[in-house]
């Protein structure tokens, strides 16, 4: 996915990349450390706060997600995403949702799909619907970067 990110930024000079991650802000240091490590673009990490709220034990992550698509879109209004995420928690349906609320800002959806394993510590996959038959924005799917970039070249998204 490394390879993926710099890729984009080689061919989309001066793009951001911002990580959206249900992580907590503790883990901040040593997420950062691991991108940087992995060869990662540089770029700002919105984590979620840990522990409990009003009503519930733990902060919702997905809620998390919603508010911080919400904030990027609000604040860059003139730019175009490109939205990577996986099959292992909501960013599909989260995605979706950013779509149909702002399908000027999207340039298109890449979804990796994750191994069995994986698939387990992110408490299952998604259900993977058909999302092109209703929007003309590009869904990718692929089980790494590389599958990934071959689709973005194949849809003309990037040279």
């Amino acid at each position: 996915m490394a390879v993926l990110y710099e890729r984009l930024r080689a061919t989309h000079l001066g793009c951001p990349v911002i990580y959206v991650s249900t992580g907590a802000w503790n883990v901040a240091p040593t997420l950062s450390r691991f991108l940087t490590r992995n060869f990662y673009p540089p770029g700002p990490l919105l984590l979620t706060d840990w522990g409990p709220t009003h009503d519930r034990w733990f902060r919702s992550g997905r809620l998390h997600k919603e508010q911080s698509l919400g904030r990027i879109a609000a604040e860059f209004p003139q730019l175009k995403w490109l939205l990577v995420g996986d099959d292992g928690q909501h960013d599909e349906e989260l995605y979706g949702d950013f779509l149909r609320n702002h399908p000027d800002n999207v340039a298109a959806v890449a979804i990796r799909q994750l191994s069995s394993s994986e698939a387990v510590f992110a408490g299952g996959r998604s259900r993977g619907e058909e999302h092109e038959r209703t929007t003309r924005v590009p869904w990718l799917y692929a089980p790494d970067g590389a599958g990934l970039w071959d689709q973005l070249v194949a849809k003309g998204l990037v040279e």
